[in-house]
């Protein structure tokens, strides 16, 4: 089986997309680039078992919720317009991960400015029939990278920049010990994932994709379900499930 990563920006220079072909009990990266566009995003989404995109996949319903009444007659929801504005701001997805992983939240896709490639995903999401399951039980699953690194026992924080390029060499460094017995990287992408954080959360990206494929992720809570499918839901893999990854079956597609 193949799963692919993309590690989506809403600039296609800063766009990273990986391919991992996993033949049990040994995997490779077949493909690490940057410059990736929507034409090449599109063909990976019917050619691969499953993709794992890093972007928000939907926005939280009270915001859309606000938004659309703002438009339609001027107001405001008044539950929203004094201290607690975390409904407006976070999807269920992102309390989830909040407070499972007892960590930062995701960036907010209704306030900060990864609603950039948000757009982008939406976009190219709108090209496919029939519509694009948003809760990961389709071909796509959504992707965050640090909650995926830190469930692997993997350093999650300060490896983007160029600020960090030591960290992240300490990270890929650290990465490649972890899957050195299952999983071939060549060297020319080991390279390019010290060189670009987008190319690193890419193969990352590609490998949760796997752990969805092969249900090592955890499941979605039954109260979430609903609200899953309209604002999309972090894939996050289950405890100590790197090793495990290129011993089972495909189970889930």
């Amino acid at each position: 089986m193949i799963t692919a990563g993309v590690d989506l920006s809403s600039q296609i220079d800063r766009t990273a997309a990986c391919l991992v072909d996993w033949s049990v009990p040994h995997a490779s990266v077949t493909a690490l680039a940057l410059g990736v566009d929507d034409d090449t995003i599109a063909r990976l989404m019917v050619t691969v078992v499953k993709l794992g995109i890093d972007v928000p996949f939907g926005w939280p319903t009270a915001f859309v919720d606000a938004v659309a009444q703002h438009s339609r007659d001027g107001s405001w929801p008044a539950d929203y317009l004094h201290d607690d504005n975390s409904a407006l701001r976070y999807r269920r997805t992102d309390l989830w991960v909040w407070k499972t992983l007892k960590t930062r939240p995701p960036l907010s896709v209704s306030s900060d400015r990864i609603a950039l490639p948000a757009m982008r995903a939406a976009a190219l999401f709108s090209r496919q029939v029939p519509r694009v399951a948003l809760d990961g039980s389709g071909i796509l699953v959504e992707v965050y990278p640090a909650a995926a690194l830190r469930r692997w026992g993997l350093p999650s924080q300060q490896y983007k920049g160029k600020d960090y390029s030591d960290a992240r060499r300490a990270l890929v460094e650290r990465f490649l010990e972890e899957t050195a017995g299952w999983l071939s990287v060549r060297s020319d992408h080991v390279e390019l994932c010290l060189s670009s954080d987008d190319a690193l959360d890419a193969l990352i990206a590609a490998l949760v994709a796997r752990a969805a494929a092969v249900a090592l992720v955890e499941p979605v809570p039954n109260e979430d379900q609903a609200v899953a499918v309209r604002e999309g839901w972090i894939a996050v893999p289950c405890l100590g499930s790197l090793s495990l990854l290129a011993g089972v079956e495909t189970v889930a597609s």
